[in-house]
C-alpha cells in the first residue's frame, strides 16, 4: 500500500498564533477526513485554549494566511 505524505508547515513570527493554528488545522483535519486520519508532529493540543489566556492568537483582522502547494516528484522521504 503506498502511503501518501503531506507536510504542512506554519510559520510566523513569535506570538503570532503559530501553535493555536497548528491545532485549528489538527482539528480540521480530524473533522474532515475522519479520527482515523494519521496526523502527527506538533499538534499543539491545548494551544486554542491557551491563546484565550495570552493573546497569542491568530484570530482577528490583522492575520492573513498564505497558502502554497508544491508538487513533489519522485520518492518521498520521511524526517526522523
Amino acid at each position: 500500500m503506498k502511503t501518501n505524505l503531506i507536510e504542512i508547515t506554519v510559520s510566523g513570527r513569535t506570538g503570532c498564533g503559530k501553535s493555536e493554528v497548528l491545532e485549528v488545522i489538527n482539528n480540521a483535519l480530524k473533522t474532515y477526513y475522519g479520527h482515523q486520519a494519521n496526523v502527527t508532529g506538533n499538534t499543539c493540543k491545548g494551544a486554542i485554549g491557551e491563546a484565550d489566556n495570552t493573546g497569542q492568537t491568530a484570530r482577528g483582522g490583522n492575520t492573513v494566511f498564505v497558502l502554497y502547494e508544491q508538487n513533489v516528484s519522485g520518492p518521498i522521504k520521511v524526517h526522523d
